[in-house]
């Protein structure tokens, strides 16, 4: 690295160390002040946080390679989810709130009873901690060893453990409050990085200035740059219906997600959990998508001629060809800013489930101080477990479409056992367990090649799941009925309550319609933003202003 590029880096890591000491000591006082920040976070900060810890190192590299290989629709697979998070607005905000949980495993103590509540709180807390939180901090840092590596060569195992190192020292000593203060700072910096790229990319002489830019985009393959895949391209066209129909709500995301779910439990008021649910969707879908997409429209120009055999290489190839040193450093920041904020998010979310569920509730220890440490130790060993399952990793794009995969059955009854009474723990068990048992058939069979594993094949995980879970919810008992008026009382949800009304109770179809209505509106953004990108700036404007109103009609009416 040139020496402009070393001293940039360390004086933003001496900055992030010296910020976390000064928000050390409010929180490591109380579990609720390391996990939650006393709850008293604003939609500011929570929502930039959100989207902070989303825009993590491996982001851009997939999205990049999705529009180099398959085109921009392949982006589906996460702008899906622009449903989910709507919902969160309408709905999952408030619920999370009221219910006053530190995780959101610990709302199983509060919907539902009996055996089946112990044993789905430990396994969860295993699982979701451990297993599925391991799996997304390495694909993390994996992605930061395929950047860097190509960067910088050989120093990128030294620059990988000085950022580690300063991410687990930020959120061993400074809890959430010092995650989510860096997520903030991390963000603004992260996007202007992308910012900056783009300008330098699109600046080279391979493009040769936006002026050229607008004009060479214009020929490039429809089916590179389409919003949605061509119909009569069946196996694209089918997974895209795949993707906005069904993705979104089967995963373990379904309503919230863990970090997300986290701040929103931190929030002051349940306004501030929904304002902040706002601004992470505005970013994390709208406004960071820009840049990437004329790095990947510029990639595909670039790189036109050329054979690339990892796709998710050429975002990392761009900032080692097309920077200057001084604004290489100024990427590296942004770039070490996604990694941080990430991970730092995933430690300190996976220690809130072994504090909370399993050495709070399982294994009674009463002190606050040893909790907290528990959960610092627990952050050491899990970072150091995740950087060595971290260099195995060749393809992040296949790694999160796995993770949805090995948890598809679960999202149907994360978001019934809100507005129906009778899910039952039982539900959420078999649904899990079946996902997980056909994925590994799935695999073992790909494996021993005697069955391709495609995406269409995954989705029979689904109803089986989902039918497997239907059956064991009534053919086991329901929750205890004083347990379930308690949740039914302090939550006060939508739909199939009417055992504790005498008025027939429904789910909402105002809040359905108004969070879909939501959705359109970003959805009409994003397409705005890829006509941007591809100077189709009449379209882009009339597209833009229609999703524009529809969303600040909803929040005037709704916040």
């Amino acid at each position: 690295m040139h020496p402009y590029d070393i001293l940039i880096i360390s004086i933003y890591l001496i900055f992030t160390i010296s910020l976390s000491i000064y928000v050390s000591k409010e929180s490591s006082s109380s579990i609720d002040s390391y996990f939650l920040s006393r709850r008293s976070s604003s939609w500011w900060l929570l929502g930039t946080s959100m989207v902070a810890t989303t825009l993590s190192i491996d982001t851009p590299l997939v999205i990049i390679g999705w529009i180099y290989t398959a085109g921009t629709w392949k982006n589906w697979f996460w702008w899906s989810f622009l449903f989910t998070h709507c919902l969160i607005i309408f709905y999952f905000s408030k619920y999370w709130k009221r219910i006053g949980v530190l995780t959101d495993n610990e709302l199983i103590d509060y919907r539902y009873s009996g055996n089946a509540s112990r044993i789905l709180k430990l396994f969860k807390a295993f699982y979701f901690s451990v297993f599925f939180n391991l799996i997304i901090s390495a694909w993390i840092i994996s992605a930061f060893i395929k950047i860097f590596t190509v960067i910088i060569g050989d120093n990128t195992f030294i620059l990988l453990l000085i950022s580690t190192l300063t991410a687990m020292f930020y959120t061993t000593l400074g809890g959430i409050r010092g995650v989510m203060i860096n997520d903030f700072i991390q963000y603004f910096i992260a996007f202007a990085g992308s910012i900056i790229l783009a300008f330098f990319i699109i600046n080279s002489d391979q493009i040769g200035g936006f002026g050229n830019y607008f004009e060479i985009v214009k020929s490039l393959p429809s089916d590179k740059t389409s919003f949605i895949p061509n119909i009569f391209n069946y196996d694209d066209f089918l997974t895209f219906i795949a993707y906005i129909t069904v993705v979104w709500w089967t995963s373990h995301n379904a309503d919230g997600g863990g970090y997300i779910i986290q701040r929103l439990c931190s929030a002051k008021t349940e306004r501030d959990g929904a304002l902040g649910t706002v601004w992470f969707i505005l970013n994390h879908y709208v406004l960071r998508l820009m840049p990437w997409l004329f790095i990947g429209f510029a990639s595909l120009v670039i790189f036109q001629t050329s054979t690339i055999s990892d796709s998710e290489k050429i975002f990392p190839i761009m900032i080692k060809n097309y920077l200057t040193p001084g604004f290489k450093g100024l990427i590296l920041i942004a770039l070490i800013s996604a990694y941080m904020s990430t991970i730092s998010t995933q430690v300190n979310w996976g220690s809130s489930y072994i504090v909370n569920d399993i050495c709070k509730y399982f294994l009674k220890v009463k002190s606050e101080k040893k909790l907290v440490t528990i959960g610092r130790i627990f952050s050491v060993v899990f970072l150091t477990i995740a950087l060595i399952i971290g260099l195995s990793i060749d393809n992040i794009g296949r790694v999160w479409i796995f993770l949805w995969s090995v948890s598809s059955g679960l999202g149907f009854f994360l978001l019934a056992r809100w507005f129906y009474w009778r899910i039952n723990a039982w539900s959420e068990i078999v649904s899990i367990v079946t996902s997980i048992f056909i994925t590994l058939i799935f695999f073992f069979l790909d494996y021993v090649g005697v069955l391709e594993a495609t995406f269409f094949k995954k989705l029979l995980i689904i109803p089986i799941s989902i039918l497997m879970g239907l059956l064991a919810t009534f053919y086991t008992k329901p929750t205890d009925l004083d347990q379930l008026k308690d949740f039914y009382f302090k939550v006060k949800p939508d739909g199939n309550w009417s055992i504790f009304e005498k008025k027939e109770t429904s789910l909402s179809f105002k809040n359905i319609g108004n969070s879909f209505l939501f959705s359109f509106g970003i959805i009409l953004m994003i397409y705005s933003i890829i006509n941007i990108s591809l100077g189709m700036f009449y379209i882009a404007t009339i597209y833009g202003l229609i999703g524009i109103g529809i969303v600040l009609y909803l929040i005037k009416i709704k916040l």
